[in-house]
């Protein structure tokens, strides 16, 4: 766009912008807030038993550890879980012998995050890393390494923990480029440095490499390593299941994950923490909209307000939930900002 094009339409531009639209949940977190239940009939007694199960799942999710439940926030809410309730359907899974029947629900959003937030309960909300998990199993015997389109045990358990916990997850594809830069005994013996090499093609925001291995009398046990903006935590874990073995893997991630990524409530009526943000290299309708868009989605950010444009430079005055360095965190796993090199706080780019 030549300068005399900016200087006609920007200015309008701005005069139209100073209504900002209403934020609307972006449909990616939709599923944030649904949960399936097995279920032996569709009496009302055991669909308020399942409604419970199904809450219980959704304020884990969201806040991001287990022990949100012993707060007072998710007591109250998992008092009356029906009242939460947006859509609930019944149906029997395809092709299970014998049928099982399953309740599915979505609990409403605004509700429960306010219920979160207003009483000072961290909150996670849809911006979520993207998780490339690589996974050495030795299965009493057998070795390998789980990929995308396996369809073993180990695959769907840590699917199904990770689906529970709102982890966003994928297993490499473990073709001819993979298994020329990453051996079974590099994960196994803890030689990560071709790993996170590997890693790279699929430009995850975390990396997580697990060891698995089942005794001979069955049991389990493994060794995790997360790998995450720059940092690494590691952690062991046994159990006599695959599925709490899995579980317990995925809880420990989603967990150290939601320490860096969730949103602090505001305790009795939320965040006051003003702060104005520029952001660069704008040069288009459609770069204004998509920024717009986003920021609206984010968990971080109560309120928003364009202030001024400047050139290929817009100006924000923000509410936030939470803090700067919390705004900048999410932004750094996003597709649409990311922080200015050697900017000051506040200072970000659009992503081309």
């Amino acid at each position: 766009m030549d300068n005399y094009q900016q200087r006609v339409w920007w200015p309008a531009f701005l005069g139209c912008l100073l209504w900002i639209v209403p934020m609307v949940p972006a449909a990616a977190a939709a599923s944030l807030f649904e949960s399936e239940v097995v279920v032996s009939s569709q009496s009302p007694a055991e669909r308020g038993s399942a409604l419970h199960a199904a809450l219980t799942e959704v304020l884990v999710r969201v806040a991001g550890r287990n022990n949100v439940l012993d707060t007072e926030p998710a007591r109250e809410l998992l008092a009356d879980p029906g009242k939460l309730v947006q859509q609930y359907r019944y149906y029997t899974r395809p092709d299970s012998q014998p049928p099982v029947l399953v309740l599915w629900v979505r609990f409403d959003e605004a509700s429960i995050r306010q219920g979160l937030q207003q009483q000072g309960v961290s909150y996670w909300g849809q911006e979520r890393p993207d998780t490339l998990v690589w996974l050495a199993v030795e299965d009493r015997g057998r070795r390998y390494v789980a990929a995308a389109d396996d369809d073993t045990d180990v695959h769907r358990q840590i699917e199904l923990a990770a689906r529970q916990r709102g982890v966003p997850i994928v297993f490499p594809l473990m073709d001819l480029e993979d298994q020329s830069r990453v051996r079974f005994t590099d994960i196994w013996g803890g030689f990560f440095d071709n790993v996170l090499l590997a890693s790279e093609r699929y430009r995850p925001q975390a990396v997580l490499i697990g060891r698995l291995n089942r005794s001979a009398s069955g049991g389990w046990s493994s060794r995790w390593n997360l790998q995450v903006g720059g940092e690494h935590r590691a952690w062991t874990d046994s159990r006599s299941d695959l599925a709490q073995l899995s579980q317990q893997g995925i809880d420990t991630a989603a967990d150290i994950l939601a320490a860096q990524f969730a949103v602090a409530g505001g305790g009795g009526g939320g965040s006051n923490n003003s702060v104005t943000i520029e952001i660069n290299g704008v040069d288009s309708r459609a770069d204004y909209a998509r920024i717009n868009a986003y920021l609206e989605t984010l968990t971080s950010v109560a309120d928003l307000q364009l202030t001024q444009v400047s050139g290929s430079t817009l100006e924000y005055a923000l509410r936030l939930n939470g803090s700067m360095q919390d705004l900048t965190r999410t932004v750094s796993i996003g597709s649409v900002l990311e922080p200015a090199a050697g900017g000051m706080p506040g200072s970000f780019r659009i992503r081309q």
